[in-house]
This record gives structure tokens, C-alpha cells and sequence, in this order.
């Protein structure tokens, strides 16, 4: 299954998006309160996305738009969500890589130290004209896969 969205980064807009992949997850995955946990656990991870693209690469610049493709795909007992989300943005120069770890009141790098025990795969990687950050989570029925 995919899903192709255009979100305008005003507040309205980006809560409605993020409102519409909590439901498909939760319609695809199922609604079990320990699939509800990691469906909100990924929803952290494309939340803290997209605010990163708006801090960093639009300066807040709330006019901008963001397109986002939602990709779930069937491997046996498992079902692989990929988020591709493209900004418009000057390219990122320089690769990110999250910290081992977090000090107790480190501000810096924690949305990336987060995402890093969340997911199974992220980066961004520079565009011609933008970057394309990408997320992806496996689920499996029954199993903590977010460890």
C-alpha cells in the first residue's frame, strides 16, 4: 500500500496529516494496546522529522510544503512501514549521525538519539534541490520490535 501526501507546514495542516498515518496505522496494524505503543513510537519519529525540516532547513519558514510517502508492505509475519518525506529546502551538507547516547539535560541531538532506538533504518540524504529523509519501522503482531 502507498499513500502520497502534499502537507502545507502550517500547524492545521501538519496535524491533520499526522492525525491521517495514525489512522492508517492503526487500520493496517491493528488497534491492540501494544501495537498502539509502537504506532505512537513511529508517529514520534515522523513528528520529530518534520519539525527538524522546519527548524533546519525551512528557518520556520511556515509557507513551505513537504511531500510524504507512506509505503506498507507484507513479508510474512511482518509489516514494513517506510516514510519518505522530501523537503524543498537548501540540501543538508553533512551526513547526521545520532549520539550513542544522551546527558540527562542534553538538548541537542535527542530527537536523533530517539529515533535512532526507534527505527530500523534512517538518514537524509541531500537532493538537488531539497533533502529526502526516510524512516522505516518493522512490526511484527506480538512482538516488541522497539527495543
Amino acid at each position: 500500500m502507498i499513500f502520497q501526501f502534499t502537507v502545507q507546514c502550517t500547524e492545521s495542516e501538519i496535524l491533520a496529516f499526522e492525525k491521517e498515518v495514525m489512522d492508517i496505522l492503526s487500520r493496517v496494524l491493528g488497534d491492540s494496546s501494544d501495537m498502539l505503543m509502537r504506532i505512537h513510537e513511529f508517529h514520534f519519529c515522523i513528528h520529530e522529522s518534520i519539525l527538524n525540516i522546519l527548524q533546519h532547513t525551512y528557518k520556520w519558514d511556515m509557507s513551505q510544503k513537504l511531500e510524504v510517502r507512506l509505503q506498507i508492505t507484507e513479508e510474512r509475519e511482518k509489516r514494513i512501514c517506510e516514510v519518505f518525506i522530501r523537503d524543498f529546502g537548501q540540501p543538508v551538507p553533512k551526513k547526521l549521525v545520532p549520539p550513542e547516547s544522551v546527558d540527562r539535560f542534553q538538548m541537542r541531538k535527542r530527537g536523533l538519539y530517539m529515533m535512532s532506538k526507534i527505527l530500523d533504518e534512517f538518514y537524509l540524504a541531500p537532493q538537488s534541490d531539497g533533502n529526502l529523509t526516510y524512516l522505516k519501522k518493522v512490526f511484527t503482531e506480538g512482538v516488541n520490535n522497539a527495543e
